[in-house]
């Protein structure tokens, strides 16, 4: 059996990384605001395009991030999870 590389594609690391202004150590709302604002750049041009396909990794790879922080920390794991896809689900075009 293979082991699962923990770290993403290194491109994928920088996008996120500048999705959250090289902030080292980002909370799970830091991540979630940074998938916002990346998802909101992503809408208001042709998401549709394959140039787009990098952010639309990037907007995931961060919730996933957010949400697995999130989910170690007792104080979020209650409203978190559902505040963050509250939060996501409600950008549109």
């Amino acid at each position: 059996m293979s082991e699962i590389d923990p770290h993403p594609p290194s491109e994928l690391e920088a996008s996120m990384r500048s999705a959250l202004n090289n902030n080292a150590s980002p909370t799970p709302t830091d991540l979630l605001d940074a998938a916002e604002r990346m998802l909101d750049n992503v809408l208001r041009t042709d998401c549709e395009s394959r140039a787009s396909a990098l952010d639309l990794l990037t907007v995931d790879a961060l919730m996933t991030r957010a949400l697995e922080i999130a989910a170690r920390d007792p104080s979020l794991l209650d409203d978190f999870p559902e505040q963050a896809m509250r939060r996501i689900a409600s950008h549109s075009r």
